[in-house]
């Protein structure tokens, strides 16, 4: 009979790391995977210069951290801005793509600033 050579996969390890503690280091990288990926789509599929896709993710980020500790509903107002601009601008695709870095840089902070 022939020896089955198969190495096992550790799966606790990969389990660990999905626990609560993680949780901020979690968001963070989906929030980075998904900003990657927007920039991609944005260039093309949507023609928008590298340059700017990136300086508006980044702006996101900044928008998002500064209005980090406001009501919700406010989130809400500015969530409906971008994607009036980007009526306005003609490239609503695109803004609903920076509005969704937005919610998901808002939700990066909320986790972080209240984990245990």
């Amino acid at each position: 009979m022939a020896q089955n050579n198969r190495k096992s996969v550790n799966i606790s390890g990969v389990k660990s790391f999905f626990c609560r503690e993680n949780l901020p280091l979690i968001s963070l990288i989906l929030l980075v995977i998904f900003s990657v990926a927007s920039i991609i789509v944005a260039a093309a599929c949507f023609h928008i210069n590298v340059v700017v896709a990136c300086v508006m993710v980044i702006l996101e980020a900044g928008l998002a951290a500064c209005l980090n500790r406001i009501p919700i509903w406010v989130h809400g107002l500015v969530f409906i801005a971008q994607i009036v601009i980007g009526i306005m601008a003609s490239q609503v695709p695109f803004m609903i793509l920076m509005a969704c870095i937005y919610v998901l840089a808002i939700v990066f902070l909320f986790i972080w600033a209240n984990h245990e």
